[in-house]
């Protein structure tokens, strides 16, 4: 979930969002209380990390990482966590929409399994099309965007790992 779209859910200013995340500010009761209600998760959710060894998860009630109202919608289903090196998001964009590449450029790779529908994938060094069933590789370092030229729905998930790339 981008600044943003957490300040407005929760009321808490972008600085401020962005003091606490970096470290640079302490909130307030009144402020942890917004953040809880804005991004409805309890108290105890917000500070303790649970260790549980099955977790099922209903990524038709993952908040929003990104979306376009009638376009794309992009969920982050396993987000990033210090003790592993990567992260799963479920992406889902219209027919004849697209999205741009929605990830950082920290040198990392793209692992993108294509669920329904077909991706078409721009790159630098040329389009792609991957059908259902499959599976692409990338650089996240260089510009794309995931584009979606057919008739349905496209669903693919996107791993996200922190890999060093080997040239």
């Amino acid at each position: 979930m981008s600044l943003d779209m957490l300040a407005e859910k929760t009321g808490v200013s972008k600085s401020m969002l962005g003091q606490i995340e970096r470290g640079e500010s302490n909130p307030t009761l009144a402020t942890m209380e917004k953040i809880v209600e804005g991004m409805k998760v309890s108290f105890e959710d917000l500070i303790y990390q649970k260790t549980e060894s099955i977790v099922i998860i209903d990524n038709d009630k993952l908040p929003l990482y990104k979306a376009q109202e009638g376009a794309y919608q992009v969920r982050v289903i396993f987000p990033y966590d210090k003790s592993r090196n990567f992260e799963v998001y479920e992406a889902k964009i219209e027919p004849g929409e697209d999205c741009d590449c929605f990830v950082g450029e920290d040198g990392s790779c793209e692992y993108i399994m294509v669920i329904k529908g077909t991706l078409t994938l721009v790159t630098e060094e040329g389009t792609y099309e991957v059908a259902a069933g499959h599976a692409i590789k990338i650089d996240s370092r260089k510009h794309h965007s995931y584009c979606n030229r057919g008739t349905q729905k496209l669903v693919f998930n996107l791993f996200l790992s922190y890999e060093t790339l080997i040239r």
